[in-house]
């Protein structure tokens, strides 16, 4: 019976070929853009489920922006070593920094409250009019209160020289950290972090999970309609040497090892062919088992 099952040899099937590779490479992209996309979520600075699957759609811009920032902190690891350590060398103590913020705050209030009444008194001044002495002595009495506050607000020499060294020690340290780029350090560190915290850990789980999930059900897909159906190739590989290694069971439980879909288009084929033309789809001894047992029931 092996002449009826013969079948062209892969090479002479040029449609056959054609659509295995563009369904191989059809599975590959898809695969490799589903994890990418889980990739991206991973390391998406989004907050939201929608946000972290807009980037896991927009994998390749995300990937490349991260790679441009990853690439960046590598390139300048020398330099923002440099700048942490200098930072970390010549900063204050978080008491000297509060007490030199609250200091400098105040400073800064009092200049805009001066400059404030400075203004309001300028105003007034601006409105008097010889013509008009009464409205006049009103404003010249609110530019006389607004200069008293300017006065009493405006800071004392001390503040302001305190306010100018404090901006002159840090000036160059957030000069030196602008130059290096820190910021593009914690953009590359903090998502990751925030991406598996407690809080949202779930959310990153779940829409990496959905777009492997995804990516993967359409690459079998697309690997299910080049193959029309039929194992890849290692698992073809281990269902025919299976079958000549355990010929015997195979033929015993040949329902169960083919599956009863495969077993049934197996049989309607053998069925028709064996109908068709006995002589040419059974081999000789099947053919003369056969004429035998057509023989025994005539002659019952």
């Amino acid at each position: 019976m092996t002449a009826a099952l013969k079948h062209p040899p892969l090479y002479r099937r040029p449609n056959e070929i054609r659509r295995r590779v563009i369904g191989a490479l059809l599975g590959l992209v898809i695969m490799a853009y589903g994890t990418a996309g889980a990739t991206s979520v991973a390391l998406s600075d989004a907050e939201t489920v929608s946000g972290k699957s807009y980037d896991a759609l927009n994998a390749l811009p995300t990937l490349t922006e991260r790679y441009h920032q990853t690439k960046y902190v590598v390139d300048h690891r020398e330099d923002i070593q440099k700048a942490l350590d200098d930072v970390h060398q010549y900063a204050p103590d978080a008491q000297q920094l509060d007490a030199a913020v609250k200091k400098s705050t105040e400073t800064l209030k009092g200049i805009a409250t001066t400059d404030s009444e400075v203004t309001q008194a300028w105003e007034a001044l601006r409105n008097i009019s010889l013509f008009k002495p009464r409205e006049s002595f009103a404003q010249a009495s609110q530019a006389k209160e607004h200069a008293g506050k300017a006065m009493k607000a405006t800071p004392n020499t001390d503040s302001i020289r305190q306010l100018a060294a404090e901006a002159k020690r840090v000036t160059p340290l957030l000069e030196q950290l602008g130059a290096v780029g820190i910021d593009r350090l914690y953009r590359v560190l903090v998502p990751v972090t925030d991406n598996f915290a407690s809080d949202e850990i779930a959310a990153t789980l779940g829409v990496m999970g959905a777009a492997f999930g995804l990516a993967y059900a359409l690459g079998m897909g697309a690997g299910f309609w080049a193959r029309r159906g039929r194992p890849g190739f290692i698992a073809g590989t281990l269902q025919r040497w299976g079958a000549r290694r355990y010929r015997g069971w195979y033929v015993e439980n040949r329902e169960y090892a083919l599956g009863w879909p495969l077993y049934a288009v197996a049989r309607e084929r053998i069925q028709s062919d064996i109908v068709a033309d006995p002589q040419k789809s059974l081999d000789p001894e099947a053919l003369q088992e056969l004429e035998r047992y057509f023989e025994r029931r005539l002659r019952g």
